[in-house]
């Protein structure tokens, strides 16, 4: 692990901070991608106060946005020409209906353009290392979402809950349409739940109800340490080094709902998100 290189996208916190933490452990070097310069430098502090040689970077991107994308995607493959895992693992949550500057709906473009544009932008360096890893970090919300085609901002009749379940979807169906895709044998593709995990994710974007449920049903949760575990595992582990395009939960293999069972809307999702990124 002590000349590999990892992409870790919403690192500064949550489960993205464990798990910049647990693969720094392991002697990698990580590149961490936070909103801010401050974010990112109290995040290598933290991790450093741990692991006092952790190899750490960081990058800045508001990862809601293409054109942030573009340019952190740009400086990481500048510097680092191969890398060995990117876990994109960004995420929100979010009670209004509300658009990006570049006029996409928050969430659909965080939770899941980030991961499609990051992994297409970052490909070429991934390719070149020997085995190389893409983890996304998906979660069982997904039993609950239905990818909306036609409108997948839910302009028209926005919900938390319908937003969230079809960014969680459509990681799962970018995992399986990406194994489907890539060119590569060497490059392997995982999709991961962390389980119900102790973070803030319900509380930052969010009306008083949505904030108040999420306050109650957290409690029940594993500390982020615990819910990045599966991640880690999938981007570091030898064994499942060549085991691509299936969903984990507690570092075994699961198998998704009827939700996710459907190749030929995986087709299309993909289809929907190369126009939204390049186009």
């Amino acid at each position: 692990m002590s000349k590999k290189i990892y992409v870790v996208t919403g690192a500064n916190h949550g489960i993205g901070l464990e798990t910049s933490r647990a693969i720094a452990a392991q002697g990698a070097k990580v590149l961490l991608i936070t909103r801010t310069k401050e974010k990112g430098e109290t995040a290598m502090a933290d991790i450093r106060s741990t692991h006092p040689d952790a190899d750490l970077e960081n990058y800045i991107a508001d990862l809601s946005l293409l054109g942030d994308m573009r340019s952190a995607a740009k400086a990481i493959s500048e510097k680092h020409p191969v890398i060995d895992g990117l876990i994109n693992n960004v995420g929100t949550w979010m009670s209004d209906h509300v658009l990006t500057s570049e006029g996409i709906e928050t969430v659909f473009a965080t939770n899941h353009l980030s991961y499609f544009m990051m992994t297409h932008l970052l490909y070429p360096s991934l390719r070149k290392a020997k085995f190389a890893r893409v983890v996304n970090v998906a979660s069982n919300a997904h039993s609950y979402g239905k990818i909306n085609l036609e409108d997948p901002g839910y302009s028209k009749n926005y919900h938390g809950l319908k937003s969230n379940g079809q960014s969680k979807l459509a990681n799962i169906y970018f995992t399986f349409e990406l194994h489907k895709q890539k060119p590569d044998e060497h490059v392997s593709v995982y999709a991961v739940s962390p389980g119900l995990v102790k973070t803030d994710i319900g509380l930052k974007h969010t009306n008083w109800l949505h904030t108040l449920a999420w306050k109650f049903r957290r409690r029940k949760g594993q500390t982020p340490a615990e819910g990045a575990r599966t991640s880690v595992f999938c981007a570091t582990a030898p064994e499942v080094q060549s085991v691509s395009g299936k969903y984990w939960e507690y570092s075994e293999v699961k198998e998704v709902f009827k939700s996710a069972q459907d190749p030929e809307l995986g087709k299309q999702l993909w289809t929907l998100s190369e126009r939204d990124v390049w186009d």
